[in-house]
């Protein structure tokens, strides 16, 4: 059974850790399933896969990152676009 991943509300420190150790994971391919087929004729093929949607584990782990630093007292980090040129 995998480990549970602490809730945000509970321990946002940790669920920022587990929810990188995941991104991890799947990067280097410990989050891939793997079927192997070899058919009648000699043809074997094999497809690997992974339902993962990093995007949206990027933002669960932004949002637990600043969870955490609000927790210890810290500002997260904002950014903020600035026009450019001459028309200002």
């Amino acid at each position: 059974m995998a480990d549970a991943i602490p809730s945000l509300k509970d321990d946002p420190c940790g669920r920022a850790e587990a929810l990188k150790a995941k991104r991890d994971a799947i990067i280097t391919g410990d989050g891939l399933s793997e079927y192997d087929a070899e058919h009648g004729n000699g043809v074997r093929r094999r497809v690997r896969y992974s339902a993962a949607d990093l995007k949206r584990l990027d933002d669960e782990i932004r949002t637990a990152d600043r969870a955490c630093a609000l927790k210890d007292g810290k500002r997260h980090a904002r950014h903020a676009v600035m026009p450019r040129g001459g028309g200002w």
